[in-house]
């Protein structure tokens, strides 16, 4: 079960997180014995990193079939006190999102580790976060400009179907860049993307959606006859994990959906200080309107293509 990839990631969040009398005193959890000195068959006076003591640990368990043991031993480290002290570990969200890449993920609440049939590009955690911990994302609020007036025009089973439509074609290039789509509306919603990713595929997969408009708009032609136009707007920060993403509180939700809603145009999109120093210098290029938001600094532009609401 436990792949190559993800003992050497063990290995590396003991050695960078963890002291040596902590990876020493896991080693003693699983092995009474225990001694890194003894493995390593140097005298106890000589200092040994934290890394080597590591590499030990996960080596004893990976030799008596404790792996998986050990793994959700680690997972369930993060956060709770060892030696006194309350353990972080660095690196433990991308060691999960890795292991739900194989089709499998840590359930919290079972404390167990569950295979999945279903498409692990839907999961909303990435097989990764953790219910009620912070962790660093990157939020998009994406919405339809005059949804009203579009329902109004050609009633809402009508544009029930253009909005499927709509959901599909920004799914499939949402999960395309590793994003997801955390509440939708039928015109819009909030999409997520891990800041491990990078700040400029969060933003590229944005400015894709709205780059790429008119195809959708050729696709929608046949169910209405006026063009979608959008308006986007992306923050970055730290942003609390639930399972029920509905109903998730954020700040960082909370000013992506303001930069959309009252500082994005038709067509555009709009981004924090945040995001802005985040991308390539290329892209900043793009952002020619710099302005005061909600007493932060933010960044807009527009692309010229589409027809108004008639």
């Amino acid at each position: 079960m436990i792949d190559l990839t993800i003992i050497k990631d063990m290995t590396e969040i003991l050695g960078k997180s963890l002291s040596f009398p902590d990876v020493e005193a896991i080693g003693k959890y699983f092995f009474k014995d225990f001694s890194t000195h003894k493995l390593e068959k140097i005298s106890d006076r000589m200092t040994i990193s934290s890394l080597t003591a590591a590499g030990r640990v996960v080596e004893e368990c990976n030799n008596h079939k404790k792996i998986e043991e050990l793994l959700q031993f680690i997972i369930e480290l993060d956060g709770n006190p060892l030696n006194g002290k309350t353990v972080k570990l660095i690196g433990l969200e991308n060691l999960l999102f890795r292991l739900s890449r194989t089709g499998i993920f840590f359930d919290f609440k079972q404390r167990k580790f569950v295979k999945y049939n279903e498409d692990k590009e839907t999961l909303n955690n990435w097989g990764a976060l953790k219910d009620n911990k912070e962790y660093p994302m990157i939020i998009a609020s994406i919405d339809i400009v005059s949804n009203s007036e579009l329902v109004k025009k050609y009633k809402p089973a009508v544009m029930e179907k253009a909005f499927y439509k709509f959901w599909a074609y920004i799914k499939n290039k949402v999960y395309h860049n590793n994003g997801r789509i955390w509440t939708w509306a039928g015109d819009g919603g909030i999409i997520a993307f891990r800041i491990e990713n990078g700040i400029s595929n969060a933003f590229l997969c944005c400015f894709e959606i709205l780059l790429t408009m008119p195809i959708l708009n050729a696709i929608t032609s046949k169910i209405i006859q006026d063009e979608l136009q959008i308006r986007i707007g992306i923050d970055a920060g730290a942003v609390k994990f639930a399972s029920d993403t509905g109903r998730i509180i954020s700040d960082v939700i909370n000013y992506a959906a303001h930069l959309e809603k009252k500082l994005a145009s038709p067509n555009g999109i709009a981004i924090s200080k945040e995001i802005y120093n985040g991308l390539d210098v290329k892209l900043q290029k793009m952002f020619n309107n710099k302005s005061t938001f909600e007493e932060r600094t933010a960044y807009s532009m527009i692309l010229n293509f589409g027809k108004s609401v008639s």
